[in-house]
């Protein structure tokens, strides 16, 4: 996952292909706001795909909710 996510949309628009559109994954909301929030507190800031595997492992977020539940990160 990468975090340019609304150029990755824009693409997915551009290109015409209605399947690309639909296996583009966007975050909920949440992780934006976590990131955002670990990022003002620590300035460091994190991949979304990080914070979002680790709401996940933490039980904040569910399987359908993240890219990949299954998939273990180099990082963990």
């Amino acid at each position: 996952m990468t975090d340019n996510i609304i150029e990755q949309f824009y693409k997915a628009i551009a290109s015409e292909d209605s399947n690309i559109l639909k296996r583009l994954h966007i975050p909920r909301s949440d992780v934006f706001y976590i990131r955002a929030a670990i990022e003002a507190d620590t300035g460091t800031r994190y991949s979304l795909d990080r914070i979002e595997r680790a709401m996940y492992l933490e039980g904040h977020l569910e399987a359908r909710d993240v890219l990949d539940p299954d998939r273990a990160r180099e990082w963990e």
